[in-house]
Parts: structure tokens; sequence; C-alpha cells
């Protein structure tokens, strides 16, 4: 069956992001969407129809990005114990740091904040704000319903993500020795999402 004009509009959209997650990480946030279009197999004028600007591409990568992260806490998981849809989201956020293209665009775009604050305000703004105020929502939604007792969703949101990628967003960046294996990761999320329900288990 051929496929529909919005199937085709999306595998196009996935083919930029993904070209632009290459080029941004091998060249920088200066890589050319000339450079990026060749990657994708599409023409320049079509990512610009996609996507307006680079800025705009860059948001879109760390909407993806946020996107992947969060959906063990989507309504589609709300029959899942708490404590596994806790350890999905830990792992997806370990993983994504440790993705070389993740690492590479981050500081890339780091780096740029420093002459162009602009790109790092709208970094902070699709990934990390964001995803704090999602994680904050959820964790006062369950405390709403009784599974938590926190009076603070912003702040158990912070001591959340902290455990779960502190060290490891530390080691990324500068290049040290950081656990990649699986399994491990698997079981340290699993301890990390143990240690916070116990911290704001109900009385």
């Amino acid at each position: 069956m051929p496929r529909q004009s919005g199937q085709i509009d999306l595998r196009k959209s996935e083919d930029i992001l993904n070209a632009a997650a290459e080029a941004f990480a091998e060249r920088g946030l200066d890589a050319p969407m000339e450079e990026i279009a060749r990657r994708a197999g599409v023409s320049k004028q079509t990512v610009y129809n996609h996507y307006g600007s680079k800025d705009e591409l860059l948001r879109a990568l760390f909407d993806r990005r946020r996107e992947l992260v969060m959906e063990p806490l989507d309504h589609s998981h709300d029959g899942e114990p708490l404590e596994q849809r806790l350890t999905a989201y830990v792992v997806r956020i370990v993983e994504a740091y440790l993705g070389v293209g993740q690492r590479s665009v981050l500081r890339a775009a780091i780096a740029a904040a420093a002459t162009r604050p602009e790109i790092g305000a709208m970094v902070y703004d699709a990934g990390p704000r964001l995803g704090r105020e999602k994680l904050a929502a959820f964790l006062a939604a369950e405390a709403a319903s009784g599974r938590l007792a926190i009076d603070n969703a912003e702040e158990a949101a912070d001591f959340l993500f902290g455990m779960a990628a502190g060290s490891v967003v530390l080691r990324v960046m500068l290049d040290a020795p950081v656990e990649r294996r699986p399994a491990m990761i698997a079981a340290r999320a699993a301890s990390c999402a143990r240690r916070f329900l116990r911290a704001y288990a109900p009385d």
C-alpha cells in the first residue's frame, strides 16, 4: 500500500532531524543547512519548509529527546507500577546523555551560548525546563492521588533528576569513564527509583 502524504512528511521530518543530529555532532552548530539537506536526501528548501531556521531545527531535536525521555510517564502507562515507570524514566535520561549525538550537540550548544546566549536559553527551555515542568506535574498528580507524599513537586523533580543524571552528565561532558552496560544502567535506575519512592512514601 502506498504511503499517504502525511506519512511521507513525517518520514522526511525524521530524516531531517537525524541528519541534523549527525551534522551538529560532527561539525558543531555551524553545520550548514546544505549539509543537513544532503545527509537527509532532501533539498535545502524542504528543510526550511519543515523547520524554518537552524535554531528551530535545534529546538526540534531537543523536543524529540525530551519526549522520548518523558514517554514512560505518559498517560498510556497509567496502569503500570510507579516504580517501574520511574525506573524507565531514569534509564531514558541516562541513555539520552550517553548517546554520542546528544552529547556532541549539547556540547556545541553550551559552547555557542558563550557568544549567543539565546542558544543557551532556547536549549534550556526546550530541554531541562520543560522536562522539569512535566516531571513535576507528574509527581504532583501522583501526590494528589495519595501514592506519594510530596509538598513541593518542583523540588522533588530536581532531586529525582539529580539522582538520575547528575554524575552521568558531568562524566559525559568531561569524557570521564562512565558505566555504559545496559544491565548496570537498569540496575542503577531501579535503585534510584526505589530510593526516591522511599523518601516520598506516604505515611
